[in-house]
């Protein structure tokens, strides 16, 4: 008995995490020139430019924390991130985003979803 049960939790955990998936927004783009807005929006990566070239990704830590998070996109200096905007409107953020003080969120943002590590 205790067997069964353990496998029909599994599966409704798996299912619930899938159904989330399903029906949470993904994260979407946004370029901006120069500064970032006053107030950032969830679900929102923002891709800053000046005079042409990206310097930088920000968006609210996926968390809930509120906090903003900078990945340098800046092949020059260390460490640095490079994003992929996909013609969905979603993103793509590499290497992996890790907070070494804070909340310490480590996580992948692939293709507008964020995979917890």
């Amino acid at each position: 008995m205790k067997r069964s049960m353990k496998a029909l939790l599994r599966w409704v955990s798996g299912f619930i995490g899938w159904l989330q998936k399903l029906v949470s927004r993904p994260y979407r783009s946004c370029i901006v020139e120069g500064e970032l807005p006053n107030r950032l929006r969830s679900r929102y990566v923002y891709i800053v430019e000046e005079e042409g070239y990206r310097e930088h990704v920000s968006m609210l830590c996926p968390c809930g924390c509120r906090q903003v998070l900078h990945m340098n996109l800046l092949s020059d200096e260390r460490p640095c991130w490079q994003v992929t905007e996909h013609s969905s409107g979603t993103v793509t953020l590499r290497p992996s985003v890790w907070r070494k003080k804070g909340c310490s969120s480590h996580f992948w943002l692939r293709d507008g979803r964020i995979h917890w590590c």
